[in-house]
Formats: structure tokens, C-alpha cells, sequence
């Protein structure tokens, strides 16, 4: 009798090792499948509706603003690199040219605005989709050049809404009408100098572009103009500038006659990141 108690004793630990294996297995996202992981995390509360497993366990993009850790290189890599950059949304034609980018394997960055928002939440979904989001301004009115106060309560707006889209205020801005705009002498003599250099002591790195579309002079313009302006650059890095509006519909049928032309000429199509070409312009005010 004894040596029956011992032994069922045993056999009920040995019960007990493995369902313990076994749960410890179940709950590991290293060995399920990525189907099986996400409906797991998901009904364990690890993982939102709007999140997948892949970004808890892969987004590892550190695009966080750092004031001692100042993004961008000032000179071009060899490397055949087309960053598309769009400006002003996000807008209606987010999601087309979000699947445009798609279907050719091609990331890009948005620099992103306040004017619509009702479109705010494709700020997070261009993110999740692998693409970099950037500060553009909150506004779009060139009267916060009037002073540094101005600039940077607009610039501080439009960081606050993609904080709550993406997690975090990413480094990453571009100066509506770029670094070299001489609207700003209408504002504040010499204001550009002193907001370049303030950016930076902040942590951001503004970014102009060596490439343009020209699409910003356009509504709804050709598509095969602003192709054939888009195919004019061939510096190794290349900065494009596009426009993702309400107005831009035939910047997104350009899109893939752009993206065909650079990839057939070897270009990889990146989004920035902290070691990226950030191409700046001479400073006019």
C-alpha cells in the first residue's frame, strides 16, 4: 500500500512538471506561431486591437528626441538611397499612397501636420506600416515665424498629437517652405538663422530636400510633370519632396512612375532615420 501511495505520488508530480511545461510553452511567443501569439497576446491583454505582435517584439526604431544625441549626416553615403518625404497631411490621399508604397516595397517619411484631424489617426498607421513620421508644423501659417515663442508653441502642438499617435516626439522636422524660405522676412528679420540652431540644441535635425516634385506649385497638376520633375535628380541620396493634400490626387498617380524610375536606376526607397542625409539649404533670413 505504501509503495502504491509513493508511486501515484510521483506520477501526480510528474503530472503536474508538465502542464507547467507545457503552459510555459503555450505562453512563449518565441515558439508559436505568429497567428497563434497575437490571439494569445490579445486575449491576455498584452496586445491592443491596433498593434500586431510583430511591433511589441520587432519596432526597435529609436527616433525618440534627445538633446545630447543629434540625428542626420551632412554628407551623402554611396549608397543609392531615394528617401520620398511628403509634407501637409495627413489627408485623404494618406491611404492611397500608403498602399502605392506597399505594393513596391518602398518606405517613406511623412511630415505631418494638425490641419486635418480627422485623418490624425493615419499618422499611427503610416508608423506601424514601417514609414517615419516628422514634425511639419501644426498650423501651416507662415506667421509663426514672427518669433522663436511662435514657432515652438506650433512645432510643441503638432509634437504633442503625434506623441499620442506613435508614443513619442520623434526628432525629425521640416520647416514649412524649408530652411531657405524668405516668407519669414514678412515676420522677423533674420529668424530662420536663430531657429536652425535652436532646433538643433534641442535635439531636432531639420531636413530640406535635394530632389522636389514641384507638386507644391500644382493643384492636382500633371502627373506626368511631376513625374518627369521628380526624375531630374540623381545624387546618390536623395531627399524628394512631395505633398500628401487633398489637392495632391495626382501626386499619388505619379507616385509609382517616380518609384519605378529610381528603383530600375538601383535605388533602395528609405525612410530617415538617425543616420540618414539631412540636406540643408543656404539660410536667406
Amino acid at each position: 500500500m505504501e509503495i502504491r501511495k509513493q508511486w501515484l505520488a510521483w506520477v501526480g508530480f510528474l503530472g503536474i512538471i508538465g502542464v507547467a511545461a507545457w503552459l510555459l510553452w503555450a505562453a512563449s511567443p518565441r515558439v508559436l506561431a505568429a497567428g497563434h501569439w497575437e490571439a494569445f497576446a490579445k486575449a491576455s491583454g498584452l496586445l491592443s486591437d491596433s498593434l500586431t505582435a510583430g511591433e511589441i517584439l520587432q519596432d526597435s526604431r529609436d527616433f525618440h528626441l534627445r538633446p545630447s544625441d543629434l540625428p542626420g549626416r551632412m554628407r551623402m553615403s554611396k549608397e543609392k538611397v531615394l528617401y520620398l518625404t511628403f509634407d501637409d497631411g495627413p489627408s485623404k490621399n494618406t491611404q492611397p499612397i500608403l498602399d502605392i508604397l506597399n505594393r513596391y516595397h518602398a518606405k517613406a517619411t511623412f511630415f505631418v501636420t494638425n490641419q486635418q484631424p480627422k485623418y490624425r489617426h493615419m499618422i499611427g498607421k503610416a508608423y506601424r506600416e514601417g514609414h517615419t513620421i516628422g514634425l511639419h508644423t501644426s498650423t501651416h501659417a507662415y506667421s509663426i515665424y514672427r518669433s522663436p515663442h511662435a514657432y515652438f508653441a506650433d512645432l510643441d502642438a503638432i509634437a504633442k498629437t503625434v506623441k499620442s499617435e506613435i508614443g513619442y516626439v520623434p526628432c525629425f522636422v521640416r520647416f514649412p517652405g524649408g530652411s531657405s524660405n524668405t516668407i519669414s522676412r514678412n515676420y522677423s528679420h533674420g529668424i530662420m538663422h536663430v531657429l536652425t540652431m535652436e532646433l538643433n540644441k534641442k535635439g531636432y535635425q531639420y531636413y530640406d530636400w535635394n530632389g522636389d516634385s514641384t507638386d507644391a506649385t500644382m493643384i492636382n497638376g500633371d502627373p506626368n510633370k511631376i513625374a518627369a520633375m521628380a526624375k531630374r535628380s540623381n545624387d546618390s541620396n536623395i531627399v524628394m519632396l512631395c505633398h500628401d493634400t487633398d489637392t495632391k490626387s495626382t501626386t499619388v498617380k505619379a507616385l509609382p512612375k517616380i518609384i519605378e524610375y529610381y528603383q530600375a536606376k538601383g535605388y533602395a526607397l528609405k525612410a530617415i532615420d538617425r543616420k540618414s542625409f539631412a540636406p540643408h539649404h543656404a539660410i536667406n533670413n
